[in-house]
């Protein structure tokens, strides 16, 4: 998903590549919704109606699979394993 590209979903989002853009999960209220993707890098993150926006100055690329869900209100990133 390229820079300047969004991508809205009433659910989750799996990227199986590169977020670079924004991306909109549970864009009808679901809380429950994830974004996944190989490289987590977005302009902007939603979950439901929380927004997220990356540090300022973090250019640092993701190691591993990424997964960003609400917890406690807040949008987290946590690396993604199968469980």
């Amino acid at each position: 998903v390229n820079p300047g590209s969004e991508v809205v979903a009433k659910g989750d989002i799996l990227v199986f590549g590169v977020l670079r853009g924004m991306a909109h999960a549970g864009a009808e209220g679901d809380a429950d919704a994830i974004v996944a993707a190989y490289r987590l890098q977005p302009t902007q993150l939603r979950i439901a109606g929380v927004i997220a926006r990356p540090p300022e100055g973090k250019n640092a690329v993701p190691k591993e699979p990424e997964v960003a869900r609400l917890k406690n209100g807040v949008i987290v990133i946590e690396p993604y394993h199968l469980h």
